[in-house]
C-alpha cells in the first residue's frame, strides 16, 4: 500500500467522522477537533497495520482509540466541550464493518444449512473468528474513548488543564516515592 493510498483512506476517514459528528449535534467549534482526531486516530491504525503490525487490527484500533481519547482529554480544555462530543465520532471510522458482515452472514448461513458439509467446522470456525474480532475490537475502541478520563479521573474538563492533572498524577507521586526511598536509605 503506497503513501497515496493510506493519504485517501485518512482524508475520506475525515469525513466519515464529521458525518457522524454532525448526526450527534456536535457543536461547531468543535468540528475541527473531530476532523483531527478522526484523521490521527485512523492514522494510527493504518500506520500499525501496514508497517509495524500487520494482520493485528485488535491492537491497531486500540492504539488508535488510546489516541484519540488522550487527545480528546487534551482537546477537551482548548475548546471547552466535554470530551465524548468529539471522542466518539472519531473512533466510528474504525468500527468493524467487514468482520462484523462475515459474522452475520457466516451465522445465517449456519442456520440455513439442511445437510451437514464436509468443511462445516471450518465454516464454523471462520465465523466465529470474525464474531470474536468484531467484539474485540468494538472492545478495543471503548476502552480506548474512556482509558484517560480513567486515568485521569476527569468527569469535567472545566478548570481542569491537562498538563497540570499530568504534574499532579505522574510527576508529584514520583517525587513522593523517591523521597521516601530517600528517607528509608538514611
Amino acid at each position: 500500500m503506497d503513501l497515496f493510498e493510506i493519504g485517501c483512506k485518512i482524508f475520506w476517514a475525515i469525513f466519515v467522522s464529521l458525518g457522524f459528528a454532525v448526526l450527534f449535534n456536535t457543536p461547531r467549534r468543535a468540528m475541527w477537533v473531530v476532523a483531527l482526531l478522526g484523521a490521527v486516530g485512523f492514522g494510527f491504525k493504518i500506520f500499525l497495520l501496514k508497517t509495524i503490525i500487520p494482520d493485528q487490527v485488535i491492537f491497531g484500533s486500540l492504539v488508535g482509540a488510546v489516541a484519540v481519547g488522550v487527545l480528546g482529554v487534551y482537546f477537551a480544555h482548548r475548546v471547552h466541550t466535554p470530551p465524548i462530543v468529539f471522542t466518539v465520532p472519531a473512533v466510528i471510522n474504525m468500527i468493524p464493518g467487514k468482520y462484523g458482515y462475515e459474522f452475520i452472514i457466516g451465522l445465517l448461513q449456519i442456520v440455513g444449512y439442511e445437510k451437514a458439509n464436509k468443511d462445516s467446522f471450518q465454516f464454523v470456525m471462520e465465523v466465529m473468528n470474525n464474531g470474536l474480532k468484531t467484539g474485540f475490537i468494538l472492545m478495543a475502541l471503548a476502552f480506548g474513548v474512556i482509558f484517560p478520563i480513567l486515568i485521569f479521573n476527569t468527569k469535567t474538563v472545566k478548570n481542569n488543564d491537562i498538563h497540570r492533572l499530568i504534574n499532579e498524577k505522574v510527576v508529584r507521586r514520583v517525587k513522593v516515592i523517591r523521597y521516601r526511598k530517600s528517607r528509608k536509605n538514611i
